[in-house]
């Protein structure tokens, strides 16, 4: 409790801060391709904090995670450009289906365990992508993805001049996600989610039903999930079956590793670090920068994937707890010494 009462208002202060700087004439954050970059890796960080709920405080492996994020994506962009619903409704449409999908898809994954029951996700996510990338019933416009209807979409939204709305957007959409996860984890059923990590024969012991409670984590992060993707169709114009694919999920869960699991904070963290590393990698990849290089060295900078498994290794051999996990190691040392 003390820990949370001294870094709230530093967290309040950083939010209003990042909310305040696209107003400014100053600053980086004045330019629309940094704060479109920004909006995409807030969307990232909220995703991986679902992510986390799943893996990191309830202890499930997931490999189908993406196909949530997609399904708000999609059903969104579908209810709005082929029957004509209004984007509001079509969110929560395409939210509460998520969810029922959620149900059905966690109620047949839970009944097996372990890695088990991240084949069982796989499956599920892998079957959602196909039938997303084949074009189901003329819908999803297969491989090329969906673009949304920009008519149907609210004019602030629109246009290079408007891109800091997206920024709001992407960092009010973090802001829900991280206080929904934070008042989840820390209520009684969050705290029974963290037991089911850590021994779950000990609830069944205490009567309470570990199948139940996993449901319940899964469905919610898959809510979560959802409502993400609905601000990453503003953010990104559209719906695309990369976002449904089991990479995704794995770029989750490396973000979550990053950052460190079981750390609200560092899975967001984690999030934005890989998505603008990603996005720079990628950008540096197709730039003229590396053509001065040998090109034994060349060839493994110019593959952002490399780069990213690189930094990956290094994190988990000398900061096993991810980001957050050395951060808390240094301060325990830091505090040590000053006691002596």
């Amino acid at each position: 409790m003390l820990r949370w009462k001294y870094s709230r208002p530093l967290l309040n202060i950083f939010v209003a801060i990042l909310a305040i700087a696209p107003l400014l004439s100053f600053g980086p954050l004045r330019f629309p391709g940094i704060q479109q970059t920004l909006a995409v890796a807030f969307l990232y960080g909220a995703l991986a904090l679902t992510y986390d709920l799943l893996f990191g405080f309830t202890g499930l492996l997931s490999f189908g995670h993406a196909l949530f994020f997609a399904s708000g994506m999609y059903l969104t962009t579908i209810f709005v450009n082929h029957y004509n619903v209004n984007i509001y409704l079509a969110s929560f449409l395409a939210i509460a289906i998520s969810g029922i999908l959620a149900v059905l898809i966690g109620s047949a994954s839970l009944r097996t365990k372990g890695i088990t029951f991240a084949m069982v996700t796989l499956a599920f996510g892998e079957a959602g992508h196909v039938i997303i990338s084949r074009n189901f019933g003329n819908l999803t416009n297969g491989e090329n993805g969906l673009p949304i209807n920009a008519d149907r979409v609210p004019q602030i939204f629109i246009g290079v001049i408007n891109t800091k709305y997206l920024f709001w957007l992407a960092l009010l959409t973090l802001v829900v996600v991280y206080l929904a996860v934070w008042w989840v984890t820390e209520s009684s059923a969050g705290r029974v989610f963290s037991a089911l990590r850590d021994n779950e024969v000990r609830v069944s012991v205490l009567g309470l039903n570990p199948q139940r409670f996993k449901l319940v984590a899964f469905v919610i992060s898959a809510l979560l999930a959802s409502g993400v993707g609905v601000s990453m169709i503003l953010v990104s114009g559209g719906a695309a079956p990369r976002f449904a694919s089991a990479e995704t999920t794995i770029a989750l869960l490396l973000m979550v590793i990053l950052g460190g699991a079981v750390t609200r904070w560092g899975a967001v963290l984690g999030g934005i670090i890989y998505s603008v590393a990603s996005t720079r990698l990628q950008d540096l990849s197709q730039s003229t920068a590396l053509d001065s290089i040998p090109k034994i060295i060349k060839g493994p900078l110019s593959e952002p994937t490399f780069t990213l498994g690189l930094i990956f290794v290094l994190i988990v051999m000398f900061a096993p707890g991810g980001l957050s996990g050395a951060y808390y190691r240094g301060r325990f040392k830091y505090l040590n010494r000053a006691k002596k």
